[in-house]
């Protein structure tokens, strides 16, 4: 159950489990806390500071997403778990530059083999050309060789980059001109599909955020994102690796044809958000993912994408970074 607050004058409290959400003297939802399973706040309702606590208890992620395009959204989780020993294992193998690049090539290497699974909805969905999809395969392929053989952080960065640059531009010449996609963009993003990217990446990382520490990672403390005041480069890091499942679901939600007008609402400082009378079917869809959340890789290309939660895909991606962590130090 995902939690969306989009009205002006909300007030948020907390009642014996439940969450009070009153709009005005006569309206009032009370939405239990035990089911929840991401909350949603647009702009800046009124809060009690126990509804925060409460969910951050319930171990609920919460995403607060700004009024103003040029401010970043927040996550709201619980505190850092009291597993140590992982992120000890974090901190000395990010400290580690030889161990910090391998885990860098590993976070990259995930996610241009996760193009698999947005490749397949563009094809299927938006009938791009095969010849143009086989280009792109061919040059992820080919940057994956590339990607072993790096020997310094940026040059790892540079290969991820000309990649992303890559699809972004297959997207451009695939989708229907009335989307206006001419390329990724952020901050205000300037067309529907750079809203709809935006928006997923942010809430995929509410739950990613959510998992890493309750497994104990710290997620200031990054390998492929370098830490910087205000920079969560941990979550960053894990998220490259969910990006292609986000690009996935938008393209198999939008409509080959176009946007629907009456969906989308355009401000030049702002830029392009998703409309409120919009937002039910987006997050009801999202819902829904979420708890199919599509592999970035399968083993019968014959066969459906294999599904399962995102939180048990991410505790499982952990699994594995642990596993990486521990070889190289075994290794050192």
């Amino acid at each position: 159950m995902i939690l969306v607050i989009d009205r002006r004058a909300t007030r948020l409290r907390h009642d014996q489990g439940l969450i009070c959400v009153e709009q005005d003297a006569a309206t009032t939802r009370r939405v239990p806390i035990q089911p929840l399973e991401l909350v949603v706040v647009y702009g800046n309702p009124l809060v009690e500071t126990t509804v925060w606590r409460k969910l951050a208890a319930a171990g609920v992620p919460t995403v607060l997403l700004p009024t103003r395009s040029a401010d970043p959204p927040t996550w709201l989780g619980a505190s850092l778990a009291t597993q140590l020993p992982l992120r000890r294992l974090q901190h000395r193998c990010a400290s580690n530059p030889v161990q910090a690049l391998a885990i860098a090539r590993w976070l990259i290497a995930g996610k241009l083999a996760g193009y698999d699974l947005p490749l397949a909805a563009l094809q299927q969905r938006h009938q791009a050309d095969p010849d143009a999809c086989r280009a792109f395969l061919q040059r992820r392929d080919q940057a994956l060789v590339t990607l072993a053989a790096v020997t310094t952080n940026d040059a790892a960065l540079g290969i991820e980059g000309q990649v992303a640059q890559a699809w972004f531009g297959l997207l451009a010449a695939s989708l229907a001109p009335t989307w206006q996609f001419r390329g990724r963009n952020r901050r205000p993003p300037r067309d529907p599909v750079n809203a709809l990217l935006s928006l997923g990446y942010t809430l995929a990382a509410a739950d990613i955020q959510q998992v890493a520490l309750s497994a104990g990672l710290d997620p200031s403390f990054g390998f492929l994102h370098q830490p910087a005041p205000g920079r969560e480069s941990m979550i960053l890091d894990l998220t490259e690796l969910f990006r292609a499942a986000v690009d996935h679901f938008v393209l198999s939600w939008i409509n080959p044809a176009g946007p629907e007008r009456s969906d989308w609402f355009y401000r030049e400082e702002d830029g392009c958000r998703l409309s409120k009378s919009a937002r039910p079917a987006f997050y009801q869809a999202w819902a829904d993912v979420r708890r199919h959340w599509p592999y970035s890789t399968r083993s019968d290309p014959d066969q459906p994408w294999p599904t399962n939660p995102v939180t048990e895909q991410v505790r499982g991606v952990i699994e594995r970074l642990r596993a990486e962590l521990k070889a190289l130090e075994a290794m050192a």
